[in-house]
């Protein structure tokens, strides 16, 4: 009955294994879905905050379209008064070419 004996200790010992495994295996399970959870928490939590981050982007998108707007703008009335100051220094100097020798001076 030895034979016996060492069979109900080896089947004792897998019973054992067993229940442990099954253990691990449900604490391995909690744990999973712990994680889970965790992920779906910053999950929610990043994609707020990236959507606020989206909503400040295109607001200063915005004030930057303005600001180029203004810019190209002041752009146009300095090459318009550049083009003026041109003109009028080209008159002067025909103006001055113009003039007798004396009165130049």
């Amino acid at each position: 009955m030895a034979g016996d004996d060492e069979l109900e200790r080896q089947v004792r010992k897998l019973v054992v294994q067993q229940a442990e495994t099954r253990w691990l295996a449900l604490r391995l399970d909690d744990d999973v879905k712990e994680i889970h959870q965790e992920l779906r928490a910053l999950r929610k939590d990043h994609n707020a905050r990236f959507d606020a981050i989206d909503r400040r982007l295109e607001a200063h998108d915005a004030r930057f379209d303005t600001i180029d707007q203004t810019l190209q703008a002041h752009y146009g009335r300095f090459d318009s008064t550049d083009a003026v100051l041109r003109s009028l220094h080209q008159m002067v100097g025909e103006v001055l070419q113009r003039l007798p020798d004396e009165a130049r001076g």
